[in-house]
């Protein structure tokens, strides 16, 4: 896979992300502090967003451009009590680190391996952040499984 087409698919994610945010918010059912983190973690999948559109384009690339909300909402499973919303965030944020630590190995350009494990730290940050807010051991393991993001370690 092409360092464009890694770009393109983490970006993939980060749209996928700001959606999510997006449709949770737009519940009304997060209270004020977990609405606050909900609208920090998509801040800062909106700038990782900014930062791929801008590694992409510098690379004569095009970035994928996010789908609708509906197409997106056909995903979501039942966003219908805060700690649904909660669940799936940790399930979308597990999923986001996973793949950026993943993709690190497979950047030719070692600039955006870099970028990718800066990233990634922040995915891990958010996923700890929302399993802590729910109850659960916010650090489960002692290193980020990637096997469900690659398929083999």
């Amino acid at each position: 896979m092409s360092d464009l087409d890694l770009l393109n698919q983490t970006l993939a994610t980060e749209h996928i992300g700001i959606a999510a945010y997006d449709a949770a918010l737009g519940t009304g059912l997060l209270d004020g502090p977990t609405a606050d983190a909900a609208r920090a973690f998509r801040s800062d999948h909106m700038k990782h967003r900014d930062l791929l559109v801008e590694q992409i384009m510098a690379r004569g690339g095009t970035a994928v451009s996010p789908r609708s909300a509906d197409d997106y909402a056909k995903a979501y499973p039942p966003l219908t009590t805060a700690n649904a919303i909660v669940a799936y965030a940790i399930d979308l944020e597990a999923a986001a680190a996973r793949s950026y630590v993943a993709s690190v190995a497979q950047y030719e350009d070692r600039s955006l391996a870099l970028l990718g494990a800066e990233i990634g730290a922040v995915e891990a940050q958010h996923w700890a952040v929302l399993l802590a807010a729910s109850g659960a051991n916010p650090v489960p393991s002692p290193i980020i499984e990637v096997t469900v993001a690659m398929g083999a370690r």
